[in-house]
């Protein structure tokens, strides 16, 4: 078998030698990318305590204090509105700023914090549809005890909570969903283990693995631009291969031939760094899929850094959205210590992407 420079390949047959176009052989190979989407509802809840000090100081006549703002998952930031009247203290909840125009839903509730530690219930559980710039209703919680229009208790300590309904949007590449395996991946995939008409060697080590130079450089621009009749590696027909292991090159070679990476859950980031230097697209994207996946607290900020390192634009928007909603969970963990140390410019620019 070899290559020409009209690329076409050549099979040499009892019957004497075929000649075919690759561009003929590739465009019965459809590629195929498979996503999943889903829609789901969680609720996300921001809590906030807010000790106000000196009421008896207040003067008479209505007063309104306001808490320090404090921010949602959603971008939203609210705050806690205190008034003062001639009845006694009120209090509600203010939406300070929203990134959406339309209003937004919410449940709002707070408890008195005891000195005892003990909760007491002042602002029950109520839902609320607020614009930005509006607040809730004003609910009363304590009430003058003394013709001077004065408190009984100078301080207090209020616990809020916003909680608000967010629709969540997941799309992933399916990792799982291989490339369609028609009739011509399963006799390449024949070809593959029965070493039939095989042209190239790729050695790792004491490992060598033979291939068909049409079929690697069909399916890989990196060997199609290796293969190229000139090269040494074309005239030699092998190459050295140094930097992937054996095992992981094996995996390589069966997902050039059958669209199939068995071993893809087994070695996602090992198969995932052979897939970006071979330049196989889909493999990757797989590679991606299947460990964004797998996110959690403990893996993300590692995750987040080696798809930095891999240019895996996909996987790090995942991995940066992830850490974003658990950001407090994530930068507690040793991982989050270990990337920093390990990826200091990665996490420098996750950071970034985060703020």
């Amino acid at each position: 078998m070899s290559f020409n420079s009209s690329n076409n390949y050549s099979f040499s047959t009892d019957k004497g030698t075929v000649t075919t176009a690759i561009g003929e052989v590739a465009a019965g190979v459809k590629g195929l990318l498979n996503y999943s989407s889903g829609t789901r509802f969680k609720n996300y809840s921001a809590v906030n305590t807010w000790t106000v000090r000196g009421l008896k100081s207040l003067g008479s006549g209505t007063t309104r204090i306001e808490s320090v703002p404090f921010a949602h998952q959603n971008s939203s930031t609210w705050c806690m509105v205190l008034t003062k009247n001639s009845t006694g203290l009120n209090l509600s909840f203010m939406l300070k700023n929203s990134e959406s125009e339309m209003p937004l839903g919410a449940k709002v509730k707070a408890d008195e914090v005891l000195r005892s530690g003990e909760k007491r219930e002042v602002y029950p559980r109520t839902w609320c549809t607020l614009k930005q710039g509006q607040k809730s209703q004003m609910l009363p919680f304590r009430k003058i005890v003394s013709a001077g229009g004065t408190v009984n208790e100078d301080e207090i300590t209020l616990q809020c909570e916003v909680c608000m309904q967010c629709i969540v949007q997941d799309e992933l590449l399916v990792g799982e969903i291989a490339e369609p395996k028609v009739g011509l991946f399963r006799c390449l995939e024949e070809m593959l283990h029965r070493e039939v008409h095989t042209d190239f060697e790729l050695r790792a080590g004491v490992t060598v693995m033979k291939a068909h130079k049409a079929i690697l450089a069909v399916r890989s621009p990196y060997f199609a631009a290796m293969l190229q009749p000139h090269t040494k590696e074309a005239q030699e027909g092998f190459v050295e291969v140094s930097d992937v292991k054996p095992e992981v090159l094996k995996q390589v070679l069966v997902y050039v031939y059958t669209a199939e990476a068995p071993g893809l859950k087994d070695k996602p980031w090992d198969l995932l760094m052979a897939a970006d230097k071979y330049q196989l697209a889909q493999l990757k994207r797989q590679c991606e899929a299947y460990i964004a996946s797998r996110l959690d607290v403990d893996n993300a900020a590692e995750t987040a850094a080696n798809a930095f390192v891999f240019s895996s634009d996909l996987l790090l928007q995942r991995a940066v959205h992830f850490i974003k909603r658990n950001l407090s969970q994530v930068i507690s963990t040793p991982g989050w210590n270990e990337a920093i140390a390990a990826y200091p410019e990665a996490i420098q620019r996750i950071s970034e992407m985060i703020e």
